[in-house]
């Protein structure tokens, strides 16, 4: 899930949601469109080739696409 903002009762839902269904959680603010950009690319980079490749792409990426990672070990 990504999640848009500082709305801590959003963030908590988010977390809880992702932690339950397996996914992962990463937030982003409307003034930083390249994190949305790299995280957007991280998931087509998991969809196509699984957690190896996005292990691979992570570890060129940014800094949010390494956290995005590590949830999804």
């Amino acid at each position: 899930m990504f999640h848009e903002g500082d709305d801590a009762h959003a963030r908590a839902v988010f977390q809880q949601v992702s932690k339950l269904s397996g996914g992962a959680y990463a937030p982003f603010d409307r003034n930083s469109p390249q994190v949305l950009k790299d995280l957007m690319a991280a998931v087509a980079v998991y969809a196509s080739g699984g957690a190896k490749a996005l292990e691979d792409f992570s570890s060129r990426s940014s800094p949010e696409v390494k956290r995005l990672t590590k949830q999804i070990r």
